[in-house]
C-alpha cells in the first residue's frame, strides 16, 4: 500500500509540482512589481533647507593638498537619506533587477548591479569571511553597502527615482499594473488622455500629465550638499522648529557675525576632544559612557578599542543607525565609511566653481591653458575626468579624514571597502517654506502625501 502511495505522490507532482513552481515565481515577481505601492517616495529622508556657510577645510591640510581653501557659498533646500544605504536596500535593487530581467535571460543586468565583495580580501590579512557573508548574509542586513562604484551608486538612484514614482503612477493609469515600471519612457500617456476623457469627475482627471511624475530625481548629494548637512551638525543647529543658533551663519539675531571657521567636528573644534559620550546625554546615548561618537581608527592597529576599554566598538563599519551625529537625526555623516558625492574632482574647484550651488561636472578644466589643464590617468597625474570625489571618512580612516572640509577621489568604475553612499534629492520650493506639518495636513507638498493615500 506505501509502495502504491509513493507511486501515486510521484505522479501527482509531475502532473501539479510545475504549476506550484509557477505560481510561486508569480508571486515573487508580483511583489517585485507592487514592492512600492502606497509608499511615501521621502520616507528615509531629511529636509535640509538652504544657506549660506563656510565650505572647505578649516584647520591645516596635514596631507598639503590645499585643494579646499574655505570660501562662503549657499546651497538650496534638499532632502538626504537619515541613514547610508544598507546591504538590505541594496539587495532589494539587484533582487529587482535579477527578477525583471530573468524572462530574456539577460544576467549582464544583473550581475553589473552587484558590489564587488573582493574589496575585502587582503594578500596579507585573513578576510575572508567578509568576501563570502558581508553582503550576502543577514546579519549585516542593516550595515552600510560598499564595494559599489560611483557608477553603480548613480545607477541605484535611477531606479528608486522609478520606484518612487511608481505607486502614484499606477493609481492613475498611466503605467500597466501588471508589468514592472522601466522608467518615464515606458509611460502610456495615450492610455492617460483615454482615461481621463471617460471618467472626467475623477480627483485627477484635469491634472497635466506631468504632474504625475511626482519627484525630481533621486540622485548623489554635491559635495557642497554633503558638506553642508556635515556643517550644520557642527554648528548644533537644530531643525525646524528648533531655536536659531545665537551666532554664525543662519543666525536669528541681528548683527550676528558669519564665522568664516566653522566647528569642523560636532564634538569639538579639532581633534578628539571630547569625542567620548560622557553619559549625561538623553535618549538612545545613555548607557555608552565613553564611548566615540564615530567609528573611525583611532591609532596604529586600533579600530574598535580593547574589551573593557569603551571605543567605537566596531573593528569594520558597524549599522548604519549607530551614531546619530546631527540635530537632523543624520547618522554617520563622520565616519563608518567614506560615502560618494556627485562632483568630479578637481584640484581647483574651490577656485573655478560657482558660489550657489557650487557643483563640478566633467566639462569644464583647471584654468585658461587647456594643455596643462587637461588630465589623463596613467600619463602625468593620477587625476582624470572619471576621478570621483568621496567625503567623511570611514572605520579605517583617522579622524583628520572626520573633518567634512577634507576630500578624496577615486576613479568612477572603482571601489573599495570603505566607500559606501547616500542619495539625495532637491527640495524645490522650500529654501524658505515652512515644513510640512503631518498632523494639520498644510505645507506645500502634502498633496504629494495625499496621492501615496489613495485606496
Amino acid at each position: 500500500m506505501n509502495f502504491i502511495n509513493s507511486i501515486l505522490l510521484f505522479f501527482a507532482l509531475l502532473l501539479i509540482g510545475p504549476k506550484l513552481i509557477s505560481e510561486d515565481q508569480s508571486k515573487l515577481n508580483n511583489a517585485v512589481i507592487l514592492a512600492t505601492e502606497k509608499k511615501d517616495p521621502y520616507a528615509g529622508t531629511v529636509l535640509v533647507r538652504g544657506g549660506t556657510f563656510s565650505m572647505g577645510l578649516d584647520e591645516e591640510s596635514v596631507i598639503a593638498d590645499w585643494n579646499n581653501n574655505i570660501r562662503r557659498v549657499t546651497v538650496s533646500a534638499f532632502r538626504i537619506d537619515q541613514y547610508e544605504v544598507s546591504n538590505k536596500k541594496y539587495r532589494d535593487y539587484t533582487n529587482w533587477v535579477r527578477e525583471v530581467y530573468k524572462p530574456s535571460k539577460n544576467d549582464s543586468m544583473y550581475k553589473t548591479t552587484l558590489p564587488d565583495t573582493l574589496v575585502w580580501k587582503s594578500d596579507l590579512a585573513y578576510n575572508e569571511p567578509m568576501v563570502e557573508g558581508y553582503f550576502r548574509f543577514k546579519s549585516f542586513n542593516d550595515y552600510p553597502v560598499v564595494g559599489v562604484t560611483w557608477e553603480q551608486a548613480t545607477a541605484f538612484c535611477r531606479w528608486r527615482t522609478d520606484r518612487a514614482n511608481e505607486s502614484a503612477l499606477r493609481a492613475n493609469g498611466l503605467i500597466d499594473a501588471k508589468t514592472p515600471y522601466m522608467g518615464k519612457t515606458q509611460i502610456d500617456y495615450n492610455l492617460a488622455d483615454s482615461a481621463r476623457k471617460a471618467k472626467p469627475t475623477k480627483r485627477a482627471s484635469f491634472k497635466n500629465l506631468d504632474d504625475y511624475v511626482l519627484i525630481p530625481d533621486f540622485r548623489l548629494p554635491t559635495e557642497a550638499e554633503w558638506e553642508y548637512t556635515a556643517k550644520l551638525s557642527s554648528q548644533k543647529q537644530g531643525g525646524p522648529g528648533e531655536n536659531a543658533p545665537r551666532s554664525g551663519p543662519n543666525s536669528a539675531h541681528k548683527g550676528a557675525t558669519l564665522n568664516p571657521l566653522d566647528a569642523p567636528f560636532p564634538w569639538a573644534s579639532t581633534g578628539n576632544e571630547n569625542i567620548r559620550f560622557s553619559g549625561n546625554g538623553r535618549g538612545k546615548i545613555s548607557g555608552v559612557t565613553g564611548m566615540y561618537k564615530a567609528n573611525f581608527k583611532n591609532g596604529a592597529g586600533d579600530y574598535m578599542g580593547m574589551t573593557g576599554k569603551a571605543n567605537d566598538g566596531a573593528a569594520l563599519p558597524s549599522r548604519v543607525d549607530s551614531y546619530n551625529q546631527s540635530p537632523f537625526n543624520i547618522y554617520n555623516v563622520r565616519g563608518n565609511v567614506n560615502e560618494w558625492v556627485m562632483d568630479l574632482y578637481r584640484p581647483m574647484s574651490n577656485i573655478d566653481m560657482d558660489d550657489f550651488n557650487p557643483y563640478r561636472g566633467n566639462t569644464v578644466l583647471d584654468g585658461d591653458d587647456g594643455n596643462i589643464s587637461s588630465y589623463e590617468t596613467g600619463v602625468n597625474t593620477l587625476i582624470s575626468n572619471k576621478s570621483r570625489v568621496y567625503k567623511g571618512g570611514s572605520w579605517k580612516d583617522g579622524i583628520y579624514w572626520l573633518n567634512p572640509g577634507t576630500r578624496r577621489f577615486l576613479d568612477q568604475d572603482k571601489s573599495t571597502s570603505t566607500i559606501g553612499f547616500r542619495c539625495a534629492i532637491s527640495a524645490f520650493g522650500m529654501d524658505n517654506s515652512k515644513p510640512m506639518n503631518s498632523e494639520n495636513g498644510s505645507g506645500p507638498l502634502n498633496w504629494i502625501k495625499n496621492l501615496f493615500k489613495r485606496n
